[in-house]
């Protein structure tokens, strides 16, 4: 028989160090051993691990809009909100939106979408912290940036209804994005005419 260099022990707690990589999204199995065996043949790998998790230690997703901050700190985001809101699905999307330069006012970061069948609820997004920042902030806009898919749709009639007794203007970009995408995944051209064209909602 021959072996493969692994006593039980340590085989176990490969097999585990695979299961955790693959609790990454879009990490697949191959992927995992992939990562997991050069983490444990390379011990830069291994210092670079343990700055990564200093580094993800230090830093927090602010409860009030999504966005993140440094742990214990004051959030920018949520400190100067200027005229305007914009509000996304997640965290690619503002980002693709801060690069292409056509916001620089404050986000807000739902979480997701609602999806029913995803068991994604009004209730697990952040829509009602959304209403709280729109009253502590009379008069302010709030532009929906959400995908136009039903997903997107739903989500933002969702918020029309629980914004409605709101002093906000609320807006939302125009169809320029093809139906069903999000901000994240499209040229910096398309993502700079939709918001150009945004229309009261």
């Amino acid at each position: 028989m021959i072996s493969d260099g692994l006593h039980s022990g340590s085989h176990t707690a490969v097999r585990e160090l695979v299961e955790e990589f693959k609790k990454f999204p879009g990490i697949s199995l191959r992927s995992a051993q992939r990562l997991a065996y050069s983490l444990l043949n390379d011990e830069a790998l291994k210092k670079s691990l343990e700055k990564m998790l200093a580094l993800a230690r230090s830093v927090e997703v602010c409860k009030s809009c999504g966005c993140f901050r440094e742990v214990g700190g004051r959030c920018e985001n949520c400190d100067n909100p200027g005229e305007t809101i914009c509000v996304v699905a997640n965290i690619s999307d503002m980002t693709a939106i801060k690069r292409v330069g056509c916001f620089d006012g404050s986000f807000h970061i739902l979480g997701g979408l609602i999806a029913p069948l995803e068991n994604s609820l009004p209730e697990n997004l952040r829509i009602g912290e959304l209403k709280k920042r729109a009253e502590a902030h009379p008069g302010v806009e709030v532009l929906l940036a959400l995908p136009f898919s039903i997903e997107g749709d739903a989500t933002a009639l969702y918020i029309k209804d629980v914004l409605n007794s709101c002093n906000v203007k609320l807006s939302r970009i125009a169809r320029g994005l093809p139906a069903g995408t999000a901000p994240d995944v499209v040229d910096h051209r398309t993502v700079s005419e939709a918001f150009s064209g945004k229309t009261i909602y």
